[in-house]
């Protein structure tokens, strides 16, 4: 069990980012790591004394698997986090929950269509929890358009609503000093001032980690704490251009995934429908879990009701390489079961289509 400024290569890149930043003077919730649970015994003896160091919590414990938070993959929500734990035999369950999910269903799932192996250790962090008003993720760059502007999204409390895609988040572009509010849910949450400092802390760890960065935040206070910080994933400019969708609009949504798809709109409510998904369909549904990683790697394309660009849905979706158009409200009641839609991801449109189904 090493202290979180102490995490190294080892430890997963989630935790030796998170130790760089801290050495680096960024304010990160305090914390320690666990190389390898399931292959290190006796850490269980070290959680105790390892909680009084850091507090009265509440904690989060978060994995850190080697294969997580890479250049080019990031596992993004694929392996288990539990959050608000606060005795140690919460903490010791939850750190055995994250080192196991490595072998998951939904784990397996995106390490094949990625073209991987599912990850062979799973380190997992323990930190400090911050109670923040606001929160949300940082994109140095816009991961659609490729524009050099920094995307924020926010919303109001813990940031896990915004990662997970179950709400629609305030989203904010900032372009040098001009600050767009390109998105609102009845009240602005950052003023100019906040998205500006969040722009610039972004701004600076890209230059501490010399790539463009996708970083997890939090406000509490005055402070704005660090939670996260890895690569984005994916290059929009290499995302060929398409024409914005030809004949009716059905829906319009956040443009979240770039390039279209036609194919047969398959309504998903829960775990149970699970069994009607065919390939090449497209995923229609609230929003999704992780447990729904499956069926993302086989669809052609994902509309969600719920949700923003910065959610690992749509960065899972950038990933595989599938259109994405979330928060179209309305999505599982407009599209009937069956029919034949083109999903526009680039432009954010779901619309009527004809001939042949697949990707552009």
């Amino acid at each position: 069990m090493l202290p979180l400024p102490d995490a190294s290569e080892r430890c997963g890149v989630k935790a030796r980012n998170l130790g760089r930043l801290l050495r680096a003077g960024y304010r990160v919730p305090d914390g320690f790591v666990i190389p390898d649970p399931l292959g290190d015994p006796g850490w269980e003896r070290e959680i105790e004394a390892g909680l009084h160091r850091l507090g009265p919590g509440p904690f989060a414990v978060r994995s850190s698997a080697l294969a997580e938070d890479g250049v080019e993959s990031s596992f993004a929500g694929q392996l288990a986090t539990t959050l608000g734990v606060t005795t140690s035999a919460e903490v010791i369950e939850a750190v055995h929950r994250s080192a196991a999910s490595r072998s998951s269903p939904e784990a397996v799932a995106y390490a094949a269509r990625t073209d991987q192996e599912a990850p062979a250790s799973a380190g997992v962090i323990v930190q400090v929890m911050v109670q923040p008003e606001t929160a949300g993720v940082i994109f140095t760059r816009h991961p659609v358009s490729g524009a050099e502007q920094v995307v924020i999204e926010a919303t109001r409390g813990l940031g896990d609503s915004v990662v997970a895609g179950t709400v629609t988040p305030e989203a904010y572009l900032v372009d040098g000093a001009h600050v767009q509010v390109a998105r609102h849910r009845g009240g602005q949450l950052l003023t100019s001032a906040q998205a500006l400092a969040l722009a610039a802390l972004g701004r600076d760890i890209e230059s501490l980690f010399g790539r463009p960065q996708d970083i997890e935040w939090a406000i509490a206070g005055e402070d704005i704490r660090v939670l996260q910080a890895r690569p984005i994933t994916t290059a929009p400019s290499t995302a060929r251009p398409v024409r914005a969708t030809s004949g009716d609009i059905l829906l319009t949504g956040i443009a979240a995934g770039p390039g279209t798809a036609v194919g047969p709109a398959r309504i998903i409510g829960s775990l149970d429908d699970f069994a009607r998904f065919r390939p090449d369909d497209v995923l229609v549904c609230r929003t999704t879990s992780p447990a729904w990683t499956p069926l993302l790697a086989r669809a052609c394309a994902v509309v969600t009701e719920t949700g923003g660009m910065l959610a690992h849905a749509a960065i899972v979706a950038r990933e595989f390489g599938i259109p994405a158009v979330l928060a179209a409200a309305g999505a599982m009641t407009t599209l009937t079961e069956g029919r034949l839609v083109r999903v526009d991801g680039t432009h954010g449109h779901v619309g009527t289509a004809t001939g042949n189904t697949g990707r552009n």
